[in-house]
């Protein structure tokens, strides 16, 4: 089993912040990433208010330039592997991976969000097929085409208004009767562009043959049922925490799941830190994920120290 002081587990801003200032604190530590760098930040188009970025930055290329910093510092991040099992044995933690195995005194949770699905028919049939939950990932694949992004909130828009770069024909579709949008330049952008809004719709169905070819949505008012021709389904039904990996330990979360952490970024139970995304509280910004990756980086690094 490799031993590690310091498993930061998700390599989005929280990760890769403690990751960077675990390195630069001379903690022998190893970050562990599903995918690639960046979480939720490397599907942003365009992020415009992070400090040091007066025009924006897209958030793939912040995402490596942070990749790239940590390691510069040291940083070991492992990508392509899942954490399957987060388990505390005494004073040490054992991580299971798809992989291997690891033992730690800390670790720090950064796991950000999975993207909800839709619950449809036709759904999982035509995932990868036609239906996508990263614009910024699948939308090249759609260049001159018809598109629809489904949700009602600042990320549906946000995709609809990437695609509408790439798309011949973006709708976004959404059973409210307004979307919900809480930033400005993103709300300016949806009213400026060609997007068609289509609100009080629900979607009932995804169909095609091999490929998505449409879906079958209702009129929340009228009840009317209709079809509309698509060749690329774009699924924004929200996002939850990702906190699976701790099944089994009594890891304090809130009424939706949210860890629960204390201003060191410490959570109930002794050694294991959270940050970013997958912890309580209404702000998910990049800075913030940032802010809190380093104080669980440098919390945990006393705490690895105190145990010597």
């Amino acid at each position: 089993m490799e031993e590690h002081d310091l498993i930061v587990i998700g390599a989005g801003p929280a990760g890769m912040t403690a990751g960077l200032y675990a390195a630069w604190s001379n903690i022998d530590s190893l970050v562990i990433e599903t995918i690639g760098p960046g979480g939720q930040m490397a599907t942003a188009h365009n992020i415009k208010n992070y400090p040091g970025f007066p025009d924006g930055i897209g958030g793939m290329e912040l995402a490596e330039l942070m990749k790239t910093h940590a390691e510069n510092l040291g940083a070991i991040i492992k990508s392509l592997d899942e954490v399957k099992k987060v388990e505390k044995k005494g004073n040490h933690f054992n991580v299971t991976t798809y992989q291997g195995k690891y033992k730690a005194k800390a670790v720090i949770i950064a796991t950000g969000l999975y993207r909800k699905n839709l619950g449809v028919p036709g759904e999982k049939e035509f995932k990868g097929m036609g239906v996508s939950y990263c614009a910024t990932c699948d939308g090249p694949f759609f260049k001159d085409r018809r598109t629809v992004v489904i949700g009602s909130g600042t990320h549906a828009a946000s995709e609809a208004i990437y695609l509408s770069d790439i798309a011949s024909e973006v709708k976004l579709i959404m059973k409210r009767d307004h979307p919900i949008i809480t930033n400005k330049d993103t709300e300016r952008q949806l009213e400026e562009s060609k997007i068609e809004v289509l609100t009080n719709t629900e979607v009932l169905e995804i169909i095609g043959t091999k490929m998505a070819g449409g879906i079958r949505v209702k009129d929340t008012k009228t009840g009317t049922e209709r079809t509309i021709e698509t060749d690329g389904v774009f699924i924004e039904a929200g996002r939850l925490p990702n906190i699976a990996l701790l099944e089994g330990l009594d890891v304090k979360t809130d009424e939706k799941g949210y860890i629960i952490t204390n201003a060191l970024q410490e959570t109930s139970i002794k050694g294991l830190y959270a940050a970013g995304d997958v912890t309580a509280g209404k702000v998910k910004q990049v800075g913030t994920a940032v802010g809190q990756g380093t104080i669980a980086a440098l919390s945990a690094r006393d705490y690895i120290k105190s145990m010597k």
